[in-house]
């Protein structure tokens, strides 16, 4: 008979992801490491929210943000056209999502409360520590990407966008 391995008791009953209202934005919180379904909602609900035009604070549990930062306005541009929408997040690893900014591919290990921001999309396996930057939290808007650093700093950029509609050009696929 093989010994049992030891693994942390996480209680079923208890939620790995809190999405309650921080004025008024949507604001998720982890309490666990995420798996692969946990990362995969907090893909949707972040889709879900930035196209019915609601900001998202991501609040890892590493390192809680203050109410006075989930619940910032963070105001967009009015000269978003409404021909285009903001790309949308995606699924980089277990516990780690991507978005797409105008000009660097944001990656947000929200297990570990941190980012990378590459020029490129890469995959996770070869971000090495040096390329992490500790963070607090991130918001999403449906035109702009603010992280706020443990050193205090602001980070901020556009988000890329794409066309939609019966004109909008085909998208090429793109591989990561």
């Amino acid at each position: 008979m093989l010994p049992e391995s030891h693994r942390p008791h996480v209680p079923s009953d208890e939620p790995h992801l809190v999405i309650e209202m921080g004025g008024s934005n949507l604001v998720v919180r982890s309490t666990f490491d995420l798996d692969h379904a946990d990362t995969d909602s907090l893909v949707s609900a972040l889709n879900a929210a930035n196209e019915a035009g609601v900001d998202v604070v991501i609040d890892p549990a590493s390192v809680r943000c203050d109410d006075a930062f989930a619940s910032f306005m963070h105001n967009g541009s009015d000269e978003v056209p409404t021909t285009t929408r903001a790309r949308p997040a995606e699924f980089a690893a277990v516990g780690m999502i991507r978005l797409a900014g105008e000009g660097t591919c944001w990656t947000i290990d929200v297990a570990n409360g941190r980012l990378c921001r590459t020029d490129v999309a890469h995959d996770v396996r070869f971000l090495g520590a040096d390329a992490w930057t500790p963070m607090i939290a991130v918001c999403v808007t449906r035109d702009r990407l603010v992280a706020l650093t443990r050193g205090g700093r602001h980070v901020s950029e556009r988000r890329a966008r794409r066309e939609f509609g019966p004109d909008a050009p085909p998208r090429p696929l793109r591989v990561a």
